[in-house]
């Protein structure tokens, strides 16, 4: 774990990065860097000695942010209205976030896996030199401008010789932000609304918990290398999100609505954890024990059983 550094987390606010930029705060000095919309995010950290900078990723001038010694890039625009506001705000502003960090010690580039092409059997470990060109259902802006975000950071790291990690993540939850798949499936229960299961099968995934997150991310930033280094990021286990809503519905007593299509409610993928866990070592907490104690903390009286 990283200890006595000066450190800049931006996306601090939100799912991903908010544990991350707390726990990085025990032991080192922090600043958060983003927009700030969620004024009460920005007053928890701030309670907790975390420091706050202003970061619009459509600003090429970044002289104003602090010196620090490592950088974790987790903020993005994860719903663009445009492929203009997609590449302008995730891959160019991630190359001027880089250029104005060139002297750090390490730069940490948050990703997805978004960014792979879908395989044919759902439940395929994809490694980190599988086909990519993805497409994200949700967000249609959203995977490409991940994939150019990729190749600005690749060169980048490159040219100006800055040790760089990328990593690709899978289904990430926890108490923060919108908590994560497993929380919107709860929310769709709570709500009576629908999800809709693939016609040919399940949809597979590897959910990780914030925790793990927290903790894998430092010891991968301390692989970072030049030419960047490319890890998968997500947990040991690969689960269905139909397993998901069943173990959701044995805690809280509700269920789920379901409907049939040619396409599920999201398009998941299963990434192979080999070379995260090389790097990194292995996740600690399973998906069934993190959903369980999310729920009890994020709605407390959910889990009855």
């Amino acid at each position: 774990m990283l200890s006595s550094q000066n450190i800049l987390v931006t996306g601090a606010t939100g799912q991903v990065a908010r544990t991350l930029t707390e726990q990085l705060n025990k032991n080192n000095q922090v600043w958060a860097a983003a927009r700030f919309s969620d004024t009460a995010a920005k007053q928890a950290l701030q309670d907790q000695g975390v420091e706050t900078v202003y970061l619009n990723m459509d600003d090429a001038d970044m002289s104003a942010l602090p010196d620090v010694d490592y950088v974790f890039h987790c903020g993005c625009n994860t719903f663009p209205k445009s492929q203009d506001e997609a590449i302008r705000q995730n891959a160019e502003g991630t190359g001027f976030l880089m250029r104005r960090y060139k002297d750090a010690k390490a730069f940490f580039h948050m990703s997805s896996d978004s960014v792979y092409r879908e395989t044919k059997d759902p439940a395929e470990l994809i490694s980190e030199d599988a086909v990519l060109g993805g497409f994200s259902v949700y967000a249609p802006h959203y995977a490409m401008s991940k994939l150019a975000a990729e190749g600005v950071v690749r060169y980048l790291a490159r040219e100006l010789n800055l040790p760089t990690i990328i990593a690709r993540l899978d289904v990430a939850y926890g108490i923060h932000g919108h908590g994560g798949a497993p929380m919107a499936l709860y929310e769709m229960m709570k709500h009576g609304m629908a999800y809709t299961r693939r016609r040919d099968g399940d949809s597979y995934c590897c959910p990780i918990h914030e925790d793990d997150i927290a903790e894998q991310v430092q010891s991968l930033i301390m692989n970072a290398g030049v030419p960047a280094v490319t890890v998968n990021l997500g947990g040991d286990e690969v689960v269905t999100v139909e397993e998901m809503i069943t173990f959701i519905e044995g805690l809280t007593g509700m269920t789920m609505k379901m409907e049939t299509a040619d396409m599920a409610t999201w398009g998941m993928k299963v990434v192979d954890p080999t070379k995260r866990k090389q790097l990194a070592g292995p996740c600690n907490i399973s998906w069934r024990d993190g959903i369980r104690s999310v729920l009890e903390r994020r709605y407390p009286g959910s889990v009855v059983s």
